[in-house]
């Protein structure tokens, strides 16, 4: 069905292993069914889990079917003419939701189902089937409800992660673009970039000294960390070796060239006290190698009376140097980026597979400092609860900053820079009118970024870098190589977030708030498996379902929190008692549950009265060392095994309630089998 998907590249992204993983995930975690709608309307792909109810109605009628899927089809197309997302209750008063993906410029429509938000829905569906003349659908399990407002959070994860994982595979994409895009104009260009700047200038020099016969003839190139021009290559046709001479970028020669004149004549040659280079020389002619508007490069010739012609070929030859030096900067420029790509690639790489969160911080910002060498910085996250920054990671940096050091937004520099979602580079805040502040003693250098960490639109953080390992300043170079990477850090950061998010919801739905037990739900989930298993294998297993004798009086003569505590007490001596094997479940109230895996009737029972007796001897409601005697606590044990008693989940549920309530009418604090 996938193929019927009009945009080849989300046939493929469904296709993938890596998006059924993904979307598996969602079904048996929050237990929705997704199905994706092609801009059509028509059904392309759907997750293995769908709805049980659903499926056994559709399939027993066609006219049940068609209203069915008439109902639902109507939610997706209003989705697909809008844009907008929706969460309704389908045809059958299933919890549904629907919202609209994009990938590559491609769009669809991705339908979540899930179950009944009450029995009154349930209710209302069974009526419906009758009316379409389908005979009563038995029930075998417990049926689970979600409301409106659990469909919202669910609906909420479910979109924000497909959004999340579509977007990193397509930037994923992107780049892996941008590498052969890379590749192939490096390529374009060949071994003449490569020759530059001393082969190009070497060749400069020889064609115009034959050209013009010139007698002396050199080029001088800048030299950013001397502040000069110094000699690349020189020529004399006397044969003898060239003298090496630089001129400063701040004598007046060098600034009438930038100014823009086309050549300079100097005719004062030796007693001229600017330039030593001077010494000895007749008169100079310099000509500009412009790049932009920065020299580049100036060419020296000597004491010649150069003609108009003669000054036009050299400016010529000029221009053409700097053309090619030009396009040796955009190599190396060219060069740089995909180095910087395939480090920040290495770099995604090694934080992605990291599952804590505080690892990941710290590795974040030491990958962070390594990239841009620099000695100190921090790494600050929203706090969602008080929308401030807090300091989670720091490097190099003094010990008087705390760890959760707090700043709220706008309030200084990493303050500004996550209320307006700009980054901040500054060569010396002491000059920076942005800033106007001093130096702090235990920073070396007044340079310094900061980045903010974003989704989208949305502020998650602020990274902030300072000293350079040089000692130089940060550079734009600097800044855009660390956004790239703080954009891809911030991906892998927030999904981080977002499983952990989704594990604490997980177990939300599995386990009782209260005693941290697994609940009701899950038990009978587990019972289906343990079935399963004993089938299969011939193994016996066994069921024990627990009453405590006396607890409303107690939660009426000590009041519910004690009782609470007593149900925590309780918890833990199941816990303490039971083997790692064992499944323990708190089913409501003061009952509880518990599947024991391959144990045959007799080591059942010898376990449950080990329970019983521990129970017997807990002393006091909530663990007091000494509470009234009518508030002691007992406890009634009902035993069934598999397959003696029962080869159903729900037989073997029937008969061990009913073996405790025998153990209730024979007198309480005591175990009863089932017979």
């Amino acid at each position: 069905m996938v193929d019927a998907i009009p945009g080849e590249h989300l046939r493929h992204i469904f296709k993938t292993a890596s998006w059924w993983d993904h979307t598996a995930t969602f079904c048996e975690n929050f237990g929705f069914s997704l199905s994706i709608y092609s801009l059509t309307g028509k059904p392309v792909h759907a997750s293995s889990r769908t709805a049980s109810l659903c499926r056994g109605f559709c399939s027993s009628s066609l006219e049940f079917k068609s209203r069915c899927e008439t109902h639902c089809l109507s939610f997706v197309m209003n989705t697909i003419s809008t844009g907008k997302p929706d969460i309704f209750k389908c045809y059958s008063r299933i919890m549904c939701f629907v919202f609209p993906i994009r990938y590559l410029d491609e769009k669809a429509v991705v339908l979540g189902k899930g179950s009944f938000s009450s029995y009154e829905d349930f209710r209302e569906c069974m009526n419906l089937a009758q009316d379409a003349g389908l005979d009563a659908i038995s029930v075998t399990a417990p049926l689970s409800f979600t409301s409106h407002e659990q469909t919202r959070k669910i609906y909420s994860f479910v979109t924000e992660s497909v959004t999340g994982f579509l977007q990193n595979t397509q930037e994923t994409v992107t780049l892996r673009k941008k590498f052969e895009g890379l590749k192939k104009i490096i390529g374009m260009w060949g071994a003449d970039a490569n020759d530059l700047p001393e082969a190009l200038f070497e060749g400069v020099i020889r064609k115009l000294s034959t050209l013009l016969d010139i007698d002396y003839i050199s080029v001088l190139v800048h030299d950013k960390k001397r502040g000069k021009y110094t000699s690349l290559y020189s020529l004399s046709k006397s044969g003898g070796t060239p003298e090496a001479i630089s001129i400063s970028e701040h004598d007046a020669v060098v600034r009438d060239l930038i100014n823009g004149k086309p050549f300079i004549l100097s005719a004062e040659p030796i007693k001229d006290p600017r330039a030593d280079f001077l010494n000895g020389m007749g008169a100079l002619y310099f000509f500009p190698i412009m790049v932009g508007k920065k020299l580049e490069g100036l060419l020296r010739l000597d004491d010649r009376g150069l003609r108009e012609g003669d000054r036009q070929v050299i400016s010529a030859f000029c221009r053409q140097a700097a053309l090619a030096l030009e396009n040796r900067h955009l190599q190396q420029e060219l060069y740089n980026k995909f180095d910087q790509f395939a480090a920040i690639s290495e770099l995604t790489k090694t934080i992605t597979p990291i599952q804590d969160y505080e690892t990941l911080l710290r590795t974040v910002l030491d990958l962070s400092a390594g990239l841009l060498k620099a000695e100190q910085g921090s790494l600050m996250m929203i706090d969602q609860e008080t929308d401030a920054l807090l300091l989670e990671a720091k490097k190099g940096m003094i010990d008087g900053v705390a760890e959760k050091h707090r700043i709220n937004r706008g309030d200084g520099i990493a303050g500004k820079v996550a209320e307006s979602g700009v980054a901040i580079l500054v060569e010396n805040l002491e000059n920076d009118p942005r800033i106007k502040q001093k130096n702090r003693q235990h920073y070396k250098t007044p340079s310094f970024v900061s980045v903010p960490l974003k989704i989208n639109d949305r502020i998650i953080g602020v990274l902030n870098l300072s000293d350079k390992t040089t000692g130089e300043v940060f550079d734009e170079e600097d800044l855009k190589l660390i956004q790239s990477f703080a954009t891809h850090a911030a991906i892998v950061m927030e999904r981080n977030v977002f499983f952990t998010r989704a594990e604490e919801l997980k177990k939300l739905t599995i386990t009782d708030s209260l005693t941290g037990l697994l609940n009701r739900r899950y038990l009978y989930e587990r019972l289906k498996d343990e079935l399963g298993r004993s089938r299969r294998h011939g193994h016996s297993f066994s069921l024990l379902m627990l009453d405590l004798d006396g607890f409303k009086q107690c939660n009426d003569t000590l009041g519910h929190p004690a009782g609470d505590r007593t149900l925590k007490t309780i918890a833990d001596i199941l816990l303490n008692v039971m083997r790692s094997i064992d499944i323990v479940a708190r089913c409501g109230g003061d009952e509880f549950m518990v599947i024991l895996p391959e144990t045959d009737e007799p080591l059942a029972i010898d376990i449950a009265e080990r329970l019983r007796s521990k129970i017997e001897k807990m002393r006091g409601a909530g663990g007091e060392a000494a509470a009234p005697a009518h508030c002691a606590l007992t406890t009634s044990i009902g035993l069934v095994s598999y397959p003696r008693h029962g080869d159903t989940g729900e037989l073997l549920l029937q008969n061990v309630d009913k073996a405790l309530y025998r153990a209730k009418n024979k007198g309480k604090n005591r175990v009863e089998v089932y017979s």
